[in-house]
């Protein structure tokens, strides 16, 4: 099935008038100016959770979108149109975030997808990517398997982490800052957290070094004594954890139990605001890596943007309160490097649009000073020299060196 999103201003114009002198009417003048409106949107997608545990990740991405889209559209749009993002709450399901973004380009007409968080469905929708021929972003997941998929031309772009190098961020960061000496991996059981024990275990054995114990998380669990248990009698004082807020909060809750109270080193889910409270006082001094955060940030795009988020929603005072800080900073140069994409291609179809990401040249972001985002070979825009540390001080994610 064909999919036509070539932007065509010239011929909608021919068209517009020529109906305006046949409808007659002012009032079928005024119903079709309304419709022709509504079609000259230029939309992007975003299938996230914005229900459940997961929601501040989505409502993060879609604040980072929403900042981006302001801007563009302010400064006159793309290609003569707005842009629009259509949003779908997929509630971190697999089978909704995978018939979500089919619904969002046949449907909904789409340009872009701005990917959902759990790496399970970013491994879902490739086929249904490279089918609709559409470029798929992801904004907060970091499974290898997104990126390297073996597909040319390869329609999945990343603006975030890659889980294997986030292992090695962790891990080199625990030995060399942190004074780690034996590490316990301890990751949720899902389509994320799995495949980065395997990550964990290399990134160790590059140091020459192995976990003390390795231990899966059943999400929805509540007790995971057994799994700390094995951790603290194997003398770990470092835990390695790809996993969500519930789940480590139940696991430290479990040590605190039995008296075992080790350093975590986590990625970034641990960003959520909810943690300090699901933790009960425990979350101090937690580290999470990050990408992106305007504590103590002086990049100029850094200062305005935040004082812009400030100004459209009032819930946000304090830069270190600013939640998944990460997500939205990946949403929000996502969103530019489309716009920048449509404006290359001179077109919104997606062929051309994934040719013109891959030659997109430099790009000024808010994350980072892009000198290309992406190549033909290389469709991951950060890399471990972009990643920072935070740490949980009360209701704080503090930057730390």
């Amino acid at each position: 099935m064909t999919h036509a999103r070539t932007w065509k201003g010239k011929d909608a114009l021919t068209s517009r008038r020529t109906a305006l002198k046949l409808f007659g009417g002012s009032a079928m003048a005024t119903a079709f100016a309304a419709t022709t409106k509504a079609a000259d949107a230029i939309k992007i997608g975003l299938s996230a959770a914005f229900s459940g545990p997961n929601a501040a990740a989505g409502q993060a991405m879609q604040r980072g979108a929403d900042l981006a889209m302001a801007e563009i559209n302010a400064a006159g749009g793309v290609l003569g149109g707005q842009l629009s993002l259509v949003i779908r709450d997929n509630e971190h399901k697999l089978d909704r975030g995978v018939a979500q973004t089919r619904e969002l380009i046949e449907r909904e007409n789409c340009a872009a997808i701005l990917g959902s968080q759990g790496s399970f469905i970013g491994l879902a929708v490739i086929d249904t990517i490279h089918e609709l021929k559409v470029p798929w972003f992801a904004l907060s997941v970091g499974g290898v398997g997104i990126i390297e998929n073996n597909r040319q031309p390869n329609y999945m772009f990343r603006v975030a982490t890659n889980d294997r190098e986030v292992a090695k961020f962790l891990v080199n960061y625990g030995l060399d800052k942190a004074g780690s000496k034996k590490f316990a991996i301890l990751n949720e059981d899902t389509g994320w957290g799995v495949p980065a024990i395997a990550d964990l275990q290399t990134a160790l054995k590059n140091r020459n070094l192995e976990p003390v114990s390795v231990d899966k998380m059943k999400v929805g669990d509540s007790d995971f004594t057994p799994q700390m248990l094995r951790a603290k009698n194997a003398e770990a004082d470092t835990i390695l954890t790809f996993a969500n807020t519930v789940e480590v909060a139940n696991a430290l809750k479990a040590g605190n139990k039995i008296g075992y109270k080790p350093r975590v080193i986590s990625a970034w889910a641990l960003a959520n605001a909810t943690f300090p409270s699901l933790a009960s006082g425990m979350s101090d001094g937690v580290m999470v890596m990050q990408t992106f955060t305007f504590v103590e940030n002086k990049r100029p795009q850094a200062v305005a943007l935040f004082k812009r988020l400030t100004e459209k929603y009032t819930d946000v005072k304090d830069p270190m309160a600013v939640t998944f800080p990460s997500f939205l900073g990946n949403a929000y140069d996502a969103t530019h490097m489309i716009a920048l994409a449509i404006k290359k291609a001179q077109t919104t179809e997606g062929p051309r649009l994934q040719t013109a990401l891959e030659s997109l040249g430099a790009y000024d972001g808010l994350v980072k000073s892009y000198s290309t985002p992406f190549s033909s070979s290389n469709h991951e825009a950060l890399g471990p020299s972009d990643y920072l540390m935070t740490a949980w001080k009360g209701a704080r994610l503090e930057l730390i060196s």
